[in-house]
Formats: C-alpha cells, sequence, structure tokens
C-alpha cells in the first residue's frame, strides 16, 4: 500500500510540476507583456503631450482671435477668412494691393436663431452626395459650378475634413453680414473656418471658396506647369529667408512662403523689397522671418520666363489679405 502511494504521488508530480513551470513562464510572459504595453502607452501619452506643447509654442497668430460662443461680449476680429475684396478673375491694371475693408463685430445676443440655420445648412451640405448636389448650399451656385468642377474632378481635391465645433462669429463686412463658424481640423494650423452668407433668397449659404481654400491650380501642378500667366493661388503665408535662383538678392527681393493649406507643399513668391507690394506685405507681417505672422492670403503668381526653379515664382499680385471676400456694395 506504502509503494502505491508513493507511485501515485510520483506521477502525480511528474505531470503536476511542469505545468506548474509552464503556468509560470506564462504568467511571467503576460505580466512583461502587460507592462510593457502600459509603458508604450505612457511614452505615447508624454510623446503627445510634448507634441501638442511644442505646436502651441510654435504658433503663429493666423489673423484671429479666438471668439468666445454666445456671450455678450463682443468677438474679436479678423477672422483668417475676412479679405478685402474678390479675387474672380487676374486684371493687369489691377492695384498690386487690396484695398481696406470695413469689418464690423456684431453682437453675439440673440443670434441662435441665425447660427442654428446655419449650422443647419452645413450640415445638409456635408450629407450631400456629390459635389452637383452640394451646388444647393454654396453661394453664387451658377459661377461655383465650374470651379467645383475643377476642383473635385480635375484637380482631385477633396473637402477639408471638420472637427469638433470651436467658436462662432458674426460679422458685418462691407455692408454684408457674415456667419463665420469654426472647428478644429487636421490642417497645419489646426483650425477650419467655414464662412456663410446670404443669397438672393435670404438662406445663409457656404462661401465655398474660402471654405477649401480654392486656388486655380494645386500646389503640386503649379511646381510642375510653371505658368507664365498669373495664376490664383490661396494659402498660408508668411515673411521668409530662403532666396535663391533668380531671387538670390535680399537685398532687393522680399521673400513671401506660402504653404498648402493643409501644409504639405509650399512655394515661395517674391517681390521687390521696396515696391508697394514689398512696403504692404512688410506692414501686414513684419519685417523678417522671424517676426513674421503667418496669414491666409489670396495671391496672383507666375513663373519667370525660363525658370531656374519650380518653387521659386513672381509675387504679381496680393489679391486678398485673406481667404473670404466681400464685394462692397454700389
Amino acid at each position: 500500500m506504502h509503494f502505491a502511494i508513493s507511485g501515485s504521488h510520483r506521477a502525480f508530480l511528474g505531470v503536476s510540476l511542469p505545468l506548474i513551470v509552464v503556468l509560470s513562464l506564462g504568467l511571467a510572459i503576460g505580466w512583461r507583456w502587460h507592462f510593457k504595453q502600459i509603458e508604450n502607452r505612457r511614452a505615447m501619452i508624454a510623446m503627445a503631450a510634448e507634441a501638442e506643447a511644442k505646436r502651441k509654442s510654435q504658433a503663429r497668430p493666423v489673423n484671429a482671435q479666438r471668439v468666445q460662443v454666445m456671450t455678450e461680449r463682443e468677438p474679436e476680429r479678423p477672422s483668417i477668412l475676412l479679405a478685402d475684396e474678390r479675387p474672380q478673375r487676374y486684371e493687369e491694371t489691377a492695384a498690386t494691393v487690396p484695398m481696406p475693408v470695413d469689418i464690423e463685430a456684431l453682437p453675439l445676443l440673440n443670434a441662435e436663431s441665425l447660427f442654428r440655420e446655419g449650422e443647419l445648412c452645413i450640415q445638409k451640405y456635408l450629407d450631400a452626395p456629390t459635389w452637383r448636389d452640394r451646388l444647393l448650399y454654396v453661394y453664387e451656385p451658377d459661377r461655383m459650378r465650374r470651379l467645383m468642377e475643377d476642383f473635385y474632378e480635375t484637380q482631385n481635391a477633396v473637402d477639408p475634413l471638420i472637427g469638433a465645433p470651436m467658436d462662432k462669429g458674426r460679422y458685418r463686412i462691407n455692408d454684408t453680414e457674415v456667419l463665420i463658424f469654426s472647428y478644429r481640423s487636421p490642417r497645419a494650423q489646426g483650425k477650419l473656418e467655414v464662412a456663410l452668407r446670404k443669397n438672393d433668397a435670404g438662406q445663409w449659404v457656404i462661401d465655398w471658396e474660402s471654405f477649401v481654400a480654392y486656388s486655380e491650380r494645386s500646389f503640386s501642378a503649379l511646381k510642375q506647369e510653371k505658368p507664365l500667366r498669373p495664376v490664383l493661388m490661396r494659402g498660408m503665408a508668411k515673411i521668409d529667408d530662403y532666396y535663391n535662383y533668380e531671387f538670390s538678392d535680399s537685398k532687393a527681393y522680399l521673400s513671401l512662403k506660402l504653404e498648402s493649406p493643409e501644409g504639405d507643399e509650399a512655394v515661395h513668391a517674391f517681390c521687390r523689397r521696396d515696391s508697394e507690394m514689398g512696403r504692404w506685405l512688410i506692414n501686414d507681417l513684419g519685417a523678417d522671418a522671424a517676426s513674421s505672422l503667418t496669414k491666409g492670403y489670396s495671391l496672383w503668381v507666375a513663373f519667370p520666363k525660363d525658370a531656374q526653379s519650380n518653387r521659386c515664382l513672381n509675387l504679381v499680385q496680393i489679391a486678398a489679405g485673406r481667404w473670404l471676400s466681400v464685394v462692397p456694395r454700389q
């Protein structure tokens, strides 16, 4: 009987000991993986916090002050969308710098119904299945049809992504009332603004050109084609210290870096430093690259003949110091 018990005991130990070893190894590996995941998450959180802090520390003013939503205090201005005149077509005899614009910030009190109507229009626009369906919700749909076809069909571009809502603003620009909704965005400035104005029927509709920051060429097509005739481009502009090729003389030229709204491409537009445009830019942005603001501009640009580079071109006219423009009433 004693031998039977000892034999069964040895058999039990022979089975249980390897099992215990396997379970222990499994637990050790599992806990190690668990703590590794926690360590990775902490590292990712720290990296995200560091990136956010760096973004905030490097962020330059963008033609806009933050507007508090639905308070008695009037919103500060101007917004990155407010502009001086509508850059519909290039005119060689036009002024090289924009005329001043009359912008009045309107009270937000008792404007809830206006904002609800504007938000409903934006939602209907986003829900529309095609760009042709979205024509119902944009300002000047007849004129926008050609631009939207070029933007979506030729340039193969897409609308900017709209994130969480940030602010709302209400303005009178050259006697025209405008609503502006601000959203978080993956764009370079981290902010997207949607401007709405009333159509002939008195309905709030989207100013599509400023919403997508429409340009007559994509930045990649502009650099590839190097057009000699002026092309309208919208982007984020700042004074820069890059001088090269035909524009290597920093004493004679002023360098303006123009980035795409998404921040993934850029060109440099140059004008004479002592010209009307040069003085206007220094007054609006700053004297040099270190002190320059970054603003949304609408510019007419063209490449010099036999251009030596696909990123250095002539600044022909400053169509508007913003992306949205309102023609003064006659």
